[in-house]
């Protein structure tokens, strides 16, 4: 993996998931058909206020060499003398009753679970072995562990393809996704799918925002586009 190579400039440990975006050239079933090649390097080092961001680049090739599909994954390496600031509203936390969502809106209510990944395995999404040495602290009460940033994407392309079709999330198509406020598992959260039709296109694309149920508290943004 590109993270544990020699090479790579960041400690794999305590890195971040905030950003991503997935293009999807051909159908992901064209992988199944043969051998197939997989390439992850790594594009850009950028220093920010809040650490060190990384740009990590992956690609999907088919056995014919057809591009199947390619994905930016951007990283952060945390500064621990950097205090984090999220520009959020005053009382944006507290609990607050679900406003009616408006007619071009979907929303979804979703049980997030205490397991929310693979067992036995590091979370790519997520890379950090403090996963491992929660434990402890769950087993006296503490309520900390949170849902990897992978499974927050696929949940909400997961819903849009249930209520809006599979067309929706069928190549090609580009995915963007920001992630926000880390999610405590267990608990319950809120998804919004909105239609958002162009005026030189007649293709919709489609947001959709992972709340808090409950409250502002947002967890990831994303954009569906042709």
């Amino acid at each position: 993996m590109a993270l544990t190579d020699e090479n790579f400039r960041l400690s794999p440990a305590g890195l971040f998931r905030v950003r991503q975006s997935l293009k999807t050239l051909q159908p992901v079933d064209e992988l199944k058909k043969g051998p197939f090649m997989l390439q992850v390097r790594v594009q850009e080092y950028r220093q920010i206020d809040a650490g060190v961001e990384v740009d990590i680049g992956l690609s999907a090739t088919s056995r014919t060499g057809c591009p199947v599909w390619e994905s930016v994954l951007t990283l952060l390496s945390k500064n621990c003398l950097h205090k984090a600031s999220r520009c959020l509203p005053k009382n944006a936390h507290e609990c607050q009753p679900d406003e009616p969502a408006p007619e071009n809106v979907k929303q979804i209510e979703v049980r997030v679970p205490r397991t929310t990944g693979l067992q036995c395995v590091w979370y790519f999404s997520d890379y950090s072995p403090s996963r491992l040495l929660s434990l402890s602290a769950r087993l006296f009460g503490s309520r900390s562990q949170t849902a990897p940033s992978l499974w927050m994407l696929s949940v909400c392309l997961a819903e849009i393809e249930k209520h809006k079709g599979v067309g929706v999330v069928t190549a090609p198509i580009n995915v963007t996704a920001e992630f926000k406020e880390p999610l405590l598992v267990p608990g319950r959260v809120k998804i919004k799918i909105l239609e958002k039709k162009g005026d030189q296109s007649p293709a919709q694309d489609l947001s959709f925002h992972m709340q808090q149920h409950g409250s502002n508290t947002s967890h990831m943004m994303g954009l569906i586009s042709r």
